[in-house]
């Protein structure tokens, strides 16, 4: 039987093209579940200030130097460093020897390892306008979210900076402040300060553009990025002003994040054993869980303190680089006394 003549054969379907994957509902457990692990990863003292020592140097450290640092064995510094890192909070790379061998694993916070490789900041209006944008893309037409998405903006150019002054001295916090929000606003001024009340200008020339918009919008921008420079600088203040100008107060409430210490002693100038035989001295009259503040420009001497604390059984709170009024430089260390 002669085979029928099938005709011409049709061309083949195109296929669909593949179904974009849904977002998951699991999308926001799983954001969930990030925060729980840095909560986590903070909850314990010692590696919180590991994390604040990483974020102020803004450099790579092994284990061993991180140990050094806070008196540990390269163990337990590694582990910490370990959890941060699962944590999100620190990335890691390695480091070259420069005598050659296995390279070293270092670890450094996540913010400085996207800002060292570009730290040039935008002129003040273009900061502005990124703000802006995130507010409109966020949610428009609300003033209190412009002020937080700005505050924001302010700790990280502070953070860049790798500087803080004392805590609770805004004065000390707000040149600091000033000197980080200069590349983006350089008419930015310290105005007047007296005790716990300041003010400061300039915001209005780095602002003009978006001022001619909406003097509202400028005017919390300014707000929001000096509130998050002075609070990232060691003082936390309450904000008002408007047209460039804005005064700052020293809030007291808000100096929850570090505990006020009892006593402090001034250990710049001297070796790291004499510093911790006045700390030694002058923690004697405080009351268990009462805290000390050092200030120190010694090298070794935040090892050398963690050591006789871990021996006493007090506690290193917190080790943080800081600059006074003068503009010099210090190591301020946290202890807290032990508790019975």
């Amino acid at each position: 039987m002669p085979r029928q003549d099938p005709g011409p054969v049709p061309a083949t379907a195109p296929k669909d093209p593949p179904t974009p994957p849904r977002a998951s509902s699991t999308d926001a457990p799983r954001a969930s579940s990030t925060d729980d692990a840095v909560q986590r990863a903070l909850a314990i003292p010692s590696r919180a200030g590991i994390y604040r020592r990483l974020r102020t140097e803004g450099q790579p450290h092994s284990a061993r130097e991180v140990a050094e640092m806070f008196g540990l064995h390269p163990n337990v510094a590694r582990n910490h460093l370990d959890v941060l890192a699962e944590a999100g909070l620190v990335v890691t790379g390695r480091r070259k020897h420069p005598g050659g061998g296995r390279p070293a694993k270092v670890y450094v916070a996540r913010e400085q390892a996207d800002d060292r490789r570009n730290v040039q900041v935008p002129p003040g209006s273009q900061l502005g306008v990124s703000v802006v944008v995130q507010l409109i893309a966020g949610l428009s037409e609300h003033e209190a979210k412009l002020e937080l998405l700005a505050e924001e903006q302010g700790r990280r150019l502070v953070a860049a900076s790798a500087g803080r002054a004392d805590a609770r001295d805004l004065e000390a916090a707000a040149m600091v402040a000033v000197e980080a929000l200069r590349p983006s606003f350089p008419e930015v001024r310290v105005a007047s300060s007296d005790g716990d009340t300041a003010v400061v200008e300039g915001f209005d020339v780095g602002l003009r553009l978006i001022g001619e918009v909406d003097g509202a919008v400028g005017d919390a921008l300014a707000r929001g990025f000096l509130r998050g420079a002075i609070a990232a600088a060691g003082a936390p203040v309450r904000v008002a002003g408007r047209g460039g100008r804005v005064e700052v107060e020293l809030d007291e409430a808000g100096i929850g994040e570090l505990p006020s210490p009892a006593r402090s002693v001034d250990a710049r100038g001297q070796t790291y054993q004499a510093g911790v035989v006045a700390t030694m001295r002058a923690i004697v009259p405080l009351k268990p869980g009462e805290y000390i503040e050092v200030l120190t420009d010694t090298q070794g001497a935040p090892a050398a303190f963690a050591r006789w604390a871990d021996r006493a059984g007090h506690q290193v709170v917190d080790v943080a680089r800081i600059r006074d009024l003068r503009g010099k430089q210090a190591v301020r260390l946290l202890l807290r006394k032990a508790a019975g």
